[in-house]
């Protein structure tokens, strides 16, 4: 179980990687365009290849057992939020474009982009892992849901094959078969898939430089989106892990996922089906700049529950 200095010194990392990131939109140095391209390096790219370093690893029938049923756990907290949060919309008769881009936002963290950063360098190899089962639960809802919300389109298979839930299966079946990467191979998917953690965070930064403090600060719905999704969701999340048949740090990893702030990926499909872009955009920046205060809290009070 990692101390609050470890965790505060985590924090720190990200804050100054993010400070790197913010300088970089300020002065020019990457623009917006440029940051959506380096989001697609990161996510389409370099992810695969962090998701395949975990090949590494050797897994029991047991434990990989435990990660499938891990995988229905989460894709069953994923479906509850969004079913709860539509329904408390319907009664309040929110309109459509709220009521989809609120869901989205409540529902999926950023636990790629801050989470594995995070988790990696607090809980070691075994983030990429859990990672993976993030990753699945949450392509495999977004991308079938989530999705056809967003877009008011039937969903289409085509939809679920990207880059990093391919990964995630070929890790699946690397790890079930007790398959390695030769270790030139290795080496090289290791150090690739080891920059997402400056570069994602770093677009994380050039992202906030692109609005202003005093814009996300007026948006009063994204307090309450930040409260729920920063702080209500996990401490749910984690009475629930308390019955889980597992070790207190992977318990605590699973956690961290849980609590990252609101997932980049909402505000991209916001703006493209124009389902209240500016609100996705503000809560996305808003638990994002408030995750250095709520996740403290998460982890002290999860040390001591799980």
């Amino acid at each position: 179980m990692p101390s609050m200095d470890i965790v505060f010194g985590q924090i720190l990392v990200i804050l100054l990687y993010v400070l790197i990131g913010f300088a970089a939109g300020k002065t020019g140095l990457v623009t917006a365009a440029q940051r959506k391209y380096l989001s697609r390096i990161c996510s389409d790219l370099i992810l695969p290849f962090t998701v395949l370093s975990a090949a590494s690893q050797s897994v029991s029938r047991r434990e990989l057992g435990s990660l499938g049923l891990l995988v229905l756990l989460i894709l069953g907290t994923f479906i509850l939020t969004t079913a709860a949060s539509l329904y408390v919309q319907k009664l309040r008769g929110t309109p459509y474009a709220v009521k989809v881009t609120t869901a989205s936002l409540l529902t999926y963290p950023n636990c790629t982009f801050l989470g594995l950063p995070l988790c990696r360098a607090l809980f070691g190899e075994m983030a990429i892992l859990y990672n993976a089962v993030y990753l699945l639960a949450f392509n495999i809802l977004f991308f079938t849901w989530q999705y056809t919300m967003f877009t008011r389109k039937k969903f289409a298979f085509k939809s679920l094959v990207t880059p990093p839930t391919v990964s995630t299966l070929l890790l699946t079946v690397m790890l079930a078969l007790g398959l390695h990467f030769p270790a030139p191979v290795q080496t090289v998917i290791a150090n690739t898939g080891a920059m997402i953690s400056p570069l994602s965070l770093i677009i994380v930064g050039v992202m906030m430089s692109e609005n202003k403090l005093t814009s996300i600060l007026k948006e009063r719905r994204a307090y309450l989106i930040t409260l729920i999704r920063n702080l209500l969701i996990p401490l749910a999340f984690m009475l629930v892990l308390t019955v889980l048949p597992l070790e207190s740090a992977s318990r605590l990893c699973l956690l961290v996922y849980l609590a990252c702030p609101c997932a980049t990926l909402t505000t991209i499909y916001a703006i493209q089906c124009d389902c209240e872009p500016e609100l996705a955009a503000h809560s996305v920046l808003m638990s994002t700049m408030f995750f250095a205060a709520t996740l403290p809290l998460i982890v002290y009070i999860g040390t001591r529950v799980l």
